[in-house]
């Protein structure tokens, strides 16, 4: 047993690696091929269709992932939730055509993008769901591997479109989208091959019971992305769209580096949480604060030689994002163990509260910086990583006292 559990932590080490190594890569390439402007375009588009996200798919896979032992235990299989992904994903197919239409009728030329978009929120949510069943039912190799996969298809496609089409942000966000689409291939053939929705017996799950369950992870999960990334959907209009290219691409380093540990962590760990009912969160967190602290004496060490390296001479100045990368999404795998933890304790409604101190703190010190004239490159970060971290403590107070 133990022989196998390093092998597995081993393989799924040597995987995060690899999928790092091709992120620096990705970042490279378009650092080199597309302006800043066009990054900030391109941050935007990522930020728009992240929303359906937020809304609908995040709760979705809250709930199931919270139900998929024990449907698992008491049918053999996971069928039921198959079918109740069947039924919204016919209920988004009819709102992608609304969309579409209104589109068409109003904004011609926006068609493209607002299908762009909406495609790339259904294959993010298919392929995590797909990757959080596999791995909450431990089958973590097969998971790094789609990793592995979904990185170097990303870089190996974007070369591809380069021969044949301008280097721009649609040009990025179509090589995303054809590498995840091949990735839910794969991850799809995994979960036939291990049987994990073939079980005969299926129990129609009640829609409004499902509602219930996620209607604060949909408010926690807009107001997490409007945190977050909201300050796109503001300054992009607004003409600072070179400005959140520059920041949003160099935080996005350190979002790599501090992702890349904290998925290796989460996959080994997370399934403790599930499996002891949250008696293991205390333990997970601590792992989590010591992991971040190594990361980011790594980030502050190597990060310029690193951003010299990968990008164009015009970044080099602003390379410090790339800590506010590392610690800000270190909130987020805080915080993500934490809101399952409310899941297991039915205790969901904590999640809302988080989510709209997160969200207000946020609006105050953008709304201050943009009042006093004092966006830039280096301020735009700080209402993200001062709200991340207020989140933060809210809910390991409200953890500790419920304790």
């Amino acid at each position: 047993m133990r022989l196998q559990l390093s092998r597995t932590l081993g393989l799924n080490i040597s995987a995060r690696v690899c999928v790092v190594i091709f992120q620096f890569i990705n970042i490279g390439l378009y650092t080199n091929y597309l302006t800043a402007e066009q990054l900030g375009f391109y941050f935007f588009l990522l930020t728009v269709s992240y929303a359906a996200n937020a809304v609908l798919f995040v709760p979705m896979d809250y709930y199931q992932q919270a139900h998929l032992l024990k449907r698992m235990k008491d049918e053999g299989g996971a069928r039921s939730l198959l079918n109740l992904n069947g039924k919204m994903l016919r209920a988004y197919a009819i709102f992608v055509l609304c969309v579409l239409g209104f589109c068409l009728w109003l904004a011609e030329d926006e068609v493209m993008n607002a299908l762009l978009v909406m495609l790339l929120a259904l294959l993010l949510y298919i392929v995590q769901a797909l990757r959080n069943t596999l791995n909450n039912l431990e089958y973590r190799n097969d998971v790094s591997v789609s990793f592995v996969q979904e990185a170097i298809l990303k870089v190996g496609l974007f070369l591809l479109l380069l021969q044949c089409c301008d280097a721009n942000e649609t040009t990025l966000m179509v090589a995303w989208m054809v590498s995840l689409g091949l990735t839910a291939l794969y991850l799809a053939f995994k979960t036939y091959r291990f049987h994990v929705f073939s079980n005969a017996k299926s129990t129609c799950i009640d829609v409004y019971e499902v509602l219930l369950f996620s209607y604060p992870f949909s408010i926690g999960a807009v107001c997490h992305w409007l945190q977050l990334q909201g300050y796109r959907l503001v300054l992009v209009p607004l003409g600072f769209a070179e400005e959140v290219g520059f920041f949003a691409t160099l935080s996005n380093i350190g979002s790599a580096a501090i992702g890349a540990a904290a998925l290796i962590y989460s996959q080994q760990f997370t399934p403790l949480i599930y499996k002891t009912k949250g008696l293991y969160t205390e333990q997970y967190l601590k792992g989590a604060l010591l992991l971040t602290a190594a990361v980011f004496v790594v980030a502050f060490v190597l990060g310029e030689p690193v951003v010299s390296f990968l990008t164009s001479q015009m970044f080099v100045a602003f390379w410090p994002l790339i800590l506010f990368g590392v610690v800000t999404d270190a909130g987020a795998m805080l915080i993500g163990a934490l809101a399952i933890h409310v899941t297991l304790v039915f205790q969901t409604t904590q999640v809302i509260r988080s989510s709209f101190l997160g969200l207000l703190v946020m609006v105050v010190m953008l709304v201050s910086l943009l009042i006093l004239k004092q966006i830039s490159v280096m301020s735009i970060g700080l209402p993200l990583l001062i709200s991340q971290w207020m989140v933060v403590v809210y809910m390991y107070w409200k953890f500790i006292k419920n304790a």
